[in-house]
């Protein structure tokens, strides 16, 4: 079997179906230009897919969360006992928020599309969410442009739920307006289809311990003399290839020489397709190469300056649209807001967050208790919550201050002087210190 064939090729499906055959349990599939098949979980067992994909998730679901309010327009108040707050820490009786938050960027970051089923109390209040396998909805529209989801849970019973009981967060662009875009099953078919395809040629090749494939050659005009000297030749090669011999030196007769057909041990290693291909994964997910262990061009020095594009080019976009999705469908409050806190994921070393906490700190905008609490730590009381600010510098337009203070100093002077004139050269304050 040919390399191109090995890649098109595909297992012909029975006539007959078995009903516990695994084709009706792998999930949504789509079929490549090469005649792969592409899976949500066949692609995550590319190890550079899946390490994209958990990178993101684990990132998301360690930053901290909650909901402010805007007390106006330059103050805003964190509300811990806000209802979405208290939903979140508590989704379901399963899951918890690292858990729950994960799986939201797992879904976006695989399937395009994340949906959870909204639980309800007896007085209509929002008290829980449960997340549905993305890849068991159909989603489509009612006449009047209401989202319809059906979808079967893992008892095999179907459900069909309206907008309005399902949270559904799709990954932009959004076809019709209904669901997001998979970067696996959409984007990144092909790309990924050939990752799969090299990946069970090499699993192939290793079966068969990654021993090239040979012939045996006699010399021009040369042959066997009669069939026993063929099958002692061709007994021979089966002592010598197979079992424990197999790595021992063999002495071949009647001037019969070995002919590579296959790879290399290096080229059987596809190491720079294999590096290429990686590269291409990792910009499905706009993933710094670093951060799935490719290090073939990475230093010290932009290490850092990638890490800083890893939250604000590859996760904001990701943040910006869970929170979106969040104050639109789960708060409804204009006067209320959710966000993620990113700072932890941009705190530089110790020298270098010391540095800046000092120049907050000089400049007005930190206090000792602001600083502490950045750094996850209790404050001291009162006094802490002190703002400074240099001497030397003023408010902007105090200018007018500054003019008033100097006329009250030129009105002082002008009354000494008068003082001095009525009272025989000595100054009011000087016959007040000799009366005393």
């Amino acid at each position: 079997m040919g390399l191109m064939q090995f890649f098109s090729s595909e297992p012909e499906a029975p006539e007959q179906r078995d009903p516990r055959d695994e084709f009706w349990f792998n999930g949504v599939r789509g079929s490549s230009e090469i005649g792969v098949e592409v899976t949500i979980k066949r692609a995550r067992q590319v190890p550079v897919v899946n390490d994209c994909i958990s990178t993101l998730a684990e990132s998301v679901s360690s930053l901290q969360l909650g909901v402010f309010e805007r007390v106006s327009a330059s103050k805003v108040r964190r509300a811990d006992n806000h209802p979405v707050v208290k939903l979140l820490r508590n989704p379901n009786k399963r899951q918890t928020t690292v858990e729950f938050v994960y799986m939201i960027v797992s879904d976006l970051s695989s399937a395009g599309d994340f949906y959870a089923k909204k639980i309800w109390n007896e007085k209509f209040e929002l008290v829980g969410l449960k997340r549905i396998d993305p890849e068991t909805v159909e989603v489509d529209e009612t006449q009047d442009e209401t989202k319809r989801f059906r979808f079967t849970d893992k008892f095999g019973v179907q459900h069909i739920l309206l907008e309005d009981e399902v949270w559904h967060i799709p990954r932009p662009p959004v076809e019709d307006g209904i669901k997001g875009t998979s970067p696996i099953l959409d984007d990144g078919r092909e790309a990924i289809a050939v990752a799969i395809a090299l990946q069970r040629y090499a699993n192939s090749l290793f079966t068969n311990d990654a021993t090239p494939s040979y012939v045996w050659a006699m010399p021009a005009g040369q042959s066997f003399s009669d069939k026993g000297d063929k099958a002692r030749w061709l007994k021979a090669m089966a002592r010598w290839l197979g079992g424990k011999n197999r790595w021992r030196p063999a002495v071949v007769e009647f001037g019969i020489e070995p002919k590579r057909l296959g790879l290399t041990s290096e080229e059987a290693q596809f190491l720079d397709t294999r590096k290429e291909l990686w590269l291409d994964l990792t910009r499905l997910w706009r993933m710094q190469p670093h951060k799935v262990g490719i290090l073939d061009r990475a230093t010290f020095s932009n290490i850092e300056e990638q890490s800083l594009d890893y939250v604000t080019g590859t996760l904001r976009p990701l943040l910006e649209l869970i929170e979106a999705s969040v104050n639109k469908f789960l708060i409804e409050d204009e006067e209320f807001y959710f966000e993620f806190n990113v700072s932890s994921l941009l705190r530089g070393d110790i020298k270098a967050r010391y540095e800046a906490y000092a120049l907050g700190r000089q400049w007005g905008w930190l206090s000792v208790n602001d600083v502490l609490r950045l750094e996850n730590q209790n404050g001291i009381g009162a006094a802490g919550d002190r703002y400074i600010e240099p001497l030397n510098m003023v408010p902007v337009g105090s200018g007018s201050d500054r003019r008033d203070n100097q006329g009250s100093v030129e009105k002082s002077i002008a009354f000494l002087r008068e003082s001095t004139a009525t009272n025989g050269g000595r100054s009011g304050l000087e016959m007040i210190r000799d009366a005393a």
